[in-house]
């Protein structure tokens, strides 16, 4: 019979703890820790990783350190999963007046990292996207759609040129 695992929270530290140089903390945690999700614009398929240090300064606790995590994300112009680093370099927290109480870092960690994710994505700078006519995905490969209408097409302004005003 497996033994039921403990699950110690990676990212709660007892202040008392804490020695006067600090402490540098480093490991992965899961997605799923976080309360974040997969969902159809993200796949979280790796851990986030975490490099903090923690240490006090007066009454306050200081926390400052990087994030990384290797995910994949649909491109918002051909529609294809490709891979994404998400990075947060200058992730600095302070917590006031909380000697003799855990701090816990877990909420700060997971705004920084949603507030790291692309509101906007594409797989690569010159990627060409989707045929608007066909849906062919252009870097694959051009589409035997008309291409005489190309100009026409590309101009959202030529269906203007046709109205008649009195």
């Amino acid at each position: 019979m497996d033994e039921p695992k403990l699950s110690t929270p990676l990212l709660v530290f007892q202040v008392t703890c804490i020695p006067d140089q600090g402490i540098d903390v480093e490991g992965d945690l899961s997605f799923e820790e976080l309360d974040i999700q997969s969902d159809d614009r993200f796949v979280l398929d790796a851990p986030l990783h975490f490099n903090i240090h923690i240490s006090i300064a007066k009454q306050n606790v200081i926390a400052r350190g990087s994030l990384s995590a290797s995910i994949h994300a649909v491109c918002d112009r051909c529609v294809e999963l490709s891979p994404l680093e998400l990075r947060v370099d200058d992730l600095l927290h302070s917590y006031k007046n909380i000697l003799g109480e855990p701090v816990d870092l877990t909420e700060d960690v997971r705004e920084d990292i949603l507030l790291a994710f692309p509101q906007s994505f594409h797989c690569h700078e010159d990627c060409k996207g989707l045929c608007p006519t066909c849906g062919q995905n252009l870097n694959e490969g051009s589409c035997s759609c008309d291409k005489t209408d190309d100009d026409e097409r590309d101009d959202p302004w030529n269906a203007l040129s046709g109205l008649r005003l009195k």
